[in-house]
């Protein structure tokens, strides 16, 4: 027999941006139908949201840890508990962004995290792998540990597609270093999506890369050649170049919020990807943490190396939807679709997963007035209440309703 699940007496966010009471009826896993009173079938089991907005679950393209879990480990079980932690946050798709302090030690990573993709028990679905480098620029790494770094190999390329079992799906490259070309290629070729990142690349290399199938930016005016009146960068090349997505880290770290709200009004929501970039100590207060072999301290929501270097981020997906926000620059609807709609599309699951709307993923999450996370479904099975319990779980349906 069918599972069924009524949601109904939300504000639900639609494809497009509208928010409109509606009802949502999700049958084993898959939203079914979306329109105002929806008749409950019999045994549905009915959840009255309230005064709660319905928006389809966050979806993290790049993210390392949180919640006191990395995802840069060899034990699949700690992937594990932070996918089950992330629902909290309203993440229901994340992928498990790969650096290390070593290329042996990101291969090994990457076979974790290949044997936990997929779905998780009450915890959000691991989609796949992102590799942040190693084919990157040493005078843009960042934090990036500096023997993770090396020059575009197709060889050394082939050994982490292959560690990755056929889960990798994006990967960031510094198109201006010798090899880098043949590497996109190599990558378009096997279906991993290419992002521009960590780079010194001038605006004709940015823009040859995007042109030869590169689609994405790796956090947006972070570790790369800035955006400059007479050389625009990889910036200015992917605002040239139609369909080319970027991500913001809206956490006021590691970007002023004019910054963020001049990337929003030069890209369109369509084509800014909200992201964390969190690492393990997202979601926690304080404290000095090791990050890909690097001690960091996480002090006043920011995470720097020894050196001041920004080292990942403290943020949740939740909160980058609230700052859009708070800060004027987006609705919750525009905002929910950089967090949900965008990502989809940036690693092609746009199909199934981002939307509210027949035939995707019951990937769900109720927002508060304020943006705080009330409850999160994947695949139509509530993972995650918030304590105040605000939600409230119906008997099943009759058939009557």
């Amino acid at each position: 027999m069918a599972q069924q699940t009524l949601l109904r007496g939300g504000s639900v966010i639609h494809p497009g941006g509208q928010v409109a009471r509606t009802d949502v009826l999700v049958e084993d896993g898959v939203i079914r139908e979306v329109g105002p009173s929806v008749s409950a079938p019999e045994g549905a089991q009915t959840v009255h949201l309230a005064d709660l907005t319905l928006a389809p679950g966050f979806i993290d393209v790049h993210v390392h840890g949180g919640g006191g879990f990395s995802l840069i480990t060899t034990d699949p079980e700690h992937i594990r508990a932070y996918a089950r932690w992330a629902v909290s946050h309203g993440v229901t798709s994340f992928l498990a962004t790969i650096c290390a302090d070593s290329l042996e030690a990101g291969i090994e990573c990457a076979h974790a995290a290949a044997v936990a993709a997929g779905s998780v028990e009450d915890g959000a679905t691991l989609l796949g792998l992102n590799f942040e480098g190693p084919f990157v620029s040493p005078d843009r790494r960042g934090a990036l540990p500096p023997e993770w770094l090396t020059e575009p190999d197709l060889r050394m390329l082939g050994r982490l597609l292959a560690a990755g079992a056929g889960s990798v799906r994006l990967m960031t490259v510094a198109p201006e270093l010798p090899g880098a070309s043949a590497v996109i290629g190599a990558l378009r070729d096997a279906g991993v999506r290419v992002s521009v990142g960590h780079t010194d690349a001038k605006y004709e290399q940015a823009k040859a890369a995007f042109e030869a199938g590169a689609s994405h930016v790796t956090h947006a005016f972070n570790a790369m050649r800035p955006l400059h009146h007479r050389e625009p960068g990889p910036l200015g090349a992917a605002l040239d170049s139609p369909g080319v997505t970027v991500e913001v880290i809206a956490d006021g770290v590691h970007l002023h919020p004019a910054a963020v709200h001049l990337l929003v009004r030069a890209f369109g929501s369509a084509r800014v990807c909200l992201v964390t970039d969190a690492v393990r100590p997202a979601g926690l207060d304080s404290g000095t943490f090791d990050i890909g072999g690097q001690q960091a301290k996480l002090d006043g929501g920011s995470i720097r190396l020894p050196d001041g270097t920004i080292a990942g981020s403290a943020a949740t997906m939740d909160a980058l939807v609230r700052n859009l926000v708070e800060w004027g620059i987006a609705d919750l609807a525009t905002a929910v679709t950089m967090a949900s709609a965008t990502p989809a599309r940036v690693v092609g699951c746009d199909g199934t997963k981002g939307s509210i709307a027949p035939g995707y993923d019951a990937d769900l999450v109720a927002l508060t007035d304020d943006g705080r996370v009330a409850a999160t479904w994947i695949g139509g099975r509530l993972v995650y209440e918030a304590p105040d319990g605000i939600i409230r779980l119906g008997q099943p349906s009759t058939g009557r309703e």
